[in-house]
């Protein structure tokens, strides 16, 4: 038997994961049936932000760290202190958001520690396998680079808000929803997404309230939507000023369903 979440109320700031997204994720059957992938990483392992270590792989640029929270329950700090530098963690490129694939769904909770305009824009969601730099998945002005991409941007120039956005290489990246959001600074808020090939509609969630724009998605044919490629989750950050902010995961979860 399918070991499904309740649902409870749409909007859900509790620390869990929403149950408007993962309601309908059998997790028992993706874990021990073979029927998917799941990946939940709560950072309680020290090999998890390791460079080239654990399941978690990481980017440090000279001015940045990865280190552990001083919170109950554990989450990640992300450092980054000289601008146009980043720092993200990553996982494999397992995942494919394409009309003809399995059911998706992710979900990461972040804060940050500032909300001012110019000085860090973030990512959260999922890129290609392209090896992950100071100028990928965010370009040094803290655009999305061009490679395949699809998630939450912060862009540089934001304050309290941000987009859900999606990107192929060589195509102009899209905004899904534009400036939606209400960051506070040092306060956790959770990004997530769904894919339902029922019906081929990608939908956004903010604390579990889903988003007004939905999106398509088309075959893997290799439109302005990277459905023709493998994915990998990452969160990180990049600076516009030489400060030290800081970019705190105290989760990231991603499941998919094999395709027969």
């Amino acid at each position: 038997m399918s070991n499904y979440t309740q649902y409870q109320d749409a909007t859900d700031t509790t620390s869990g994961s929403s149950p408007i997204i993962w309601a309908d994720c059998p997790t028992d059957e993706i874990l021990h049936g073979g029927k998917g992938v799941h990946f939940f990483e709560d950072f309680l392992n020290a090999g998890a932000i390791a460079a080239a270590a654990g399941p978690i792989g990481t980017f440090l640029d000279s001015g940045s760290t990865a280190t552990f929270a001083d919170e109950i329950n554990g989450a990640v700090v992300l450092t980054e202190a000289t601008a146009n530098e980043a720092v993200y963690i990553f996982g494999a490129p397992a995942f494919q958001i394409t009309a003809e694939g399995g059911k998706f769904w992710f979900e990461a909770r972040i804060k940050s520690n500032t909300v001012a305009a110019s000085k860090q824009a973030w990512l959260v969601g999922l890129t290609d396998a392209t090896a992950t730099s100071e100028v990928i998945p965010l370009t040094g002005t803290g655009a999305l680079s061009n490679h395949n991409t699809v998630g939450f941007h912060m862009p540089e120039a934001n304050t309290t808000a941000f987009d859900t956005s999606y990107k192929a290489n060589g195509v102009t990246a899209v905004e899904v929803n534009s400036d939606v959001g209400a960051l506070v600074a040092d306060t956790y808020v959770k990004l997530g997404m769904k894919f339902d090939p029922s019906d081929n509609k990608l939908r956004f969630y903010i604390n579990g309230a889903e988003q007004a724009a939905t999106y398509t998605v088309p075959n893997a044919t290799g439109t302005d939507f990277p459905a023709d490629v493998a994915l990998k989750p990452i969160i990180g950050q990049l600076l516009g000023a030489s400060a030290s902010y800081t970019l705190t995961i105290d989760w990231l979860r991603v499941a998919q369903m094999r395709v027969s």
